[in-house]
């Protein structure tokens, strides 16, 4: 059999697709930007290539989720992460852009990005395994406005390989909290550092984290369909992985994008070739 994913020998390489959305006229979410950008930096340092997308409309979330799956079959382990506003409407999810305005629950589905969208194209890119993470569950005005419109996300099943993760259970709303951080992404950026964890053993600690951190308000969720045993950090070192951002590896680009400005992508690796 191959070598268990952290060993020193594990040398397939990381993709990581981060999107932030927190620049909306209404209702924005409190620290979606900032855990984004931690969000981004943590799995940077654990030797993931990150695409980082802020701020971006429908045009420009199509165009990173096309572009990240493209590069998927490329690689052995895939992460999407995003933070922002998400609505479930007749029981599929959809990611809500910058600029979308919905004037009846049948706009959403021409306005927003459907979540199923993205766990496609990483079932479809055939590698290892993929890791989504959607910190959408925070309550948002499109609720209030639609009666049609139930709370929370809506419950969604991996693909083969693939682990999913809401920041609460399916139907429930998330905390901004009271940091610079999401309860949830706050705990994630503890545990997914600590050498020798399994990803279950992560999320399970990021979740004990957050039930006490909410008095049981909030309690992250996960579906999962490995097969296998994945590490963020190797097994085989005995200390803390700094989780500072390189200096090193950056490329920056700049898109320009129809009702919200300029949005930055930005990519940096921790070991550039």
């Amino acid at each position: 059999s191959g070598p268990a994913a952290g060993s020193p020998v594990d040398a397939e390489r990381r993709l990581a697709l981060v999107i932030g959305n927190f620049g909306y006229r209404d209702a924005p979410p409190r620290n979606a930007g900032n855990d984004a950008d931690d969000m981004a930096d943590a799995p940077r340092a654990l030797d993931f290539h990150v695409t980082l997308v802020k701020d971006a409309d429908r045009d420009a979330m199509w165009q990173a989720i096309a572009r990240f799956g493209d590069a998927l079959p490329e690689v052995g382990v895939g992460l999407l992460y995003y933070s922002g506003h998400g609505i479930q409407v007749d029981g599929k999810n959809y990611l809500v852009p910058l600029g979308a305005s919905f004037d009846n629950k049948g706009d959403v589905p021409f306005y927003a990005v459907p979540a199923d969208l993205a766990l496609e194209r990483m079932g479809d890119a055939d590698n290892r395994l993929n890791i989504v993470i959607l910190d959408a569950c925070r309550n948002n005005p499109f609720q209030r406005r639609f009666r049609s419109v139930s709370r929370g996300l809506a419950r969604m099943s991996p693909p083969a390989g693939a682990f999913l993760s809401y920041a609460t259970a399916p139907g429930k709303v998330a905390s901004d909290g009271v940091g610079d951080n999401s309860p949830f992404a706050a705990h994630l950026l503890r545990w997914m550092p600590e050498p020798g964890l399994r990803i279950e053993e992560v999320f399970k600690k990021a979740r004990i984290g957050v039930k006490k951190d909410t008095k049981g308000k909030q309690i992250p969720w996960e579906a999962s369909s490995l097969t296998g045993d994945f590490y963020f950090a190797p097994r085989y070192t005995g200390r803390a992985i700094d989780v500072a951002p390189p200096s090193a590896g950056v490329k920056r680009l700049s898109i320009r994008s129809d009702g919200i400005g300029k949005i930055t992508i930005r990519e940096r690796s921790v070991n550039p070739e």
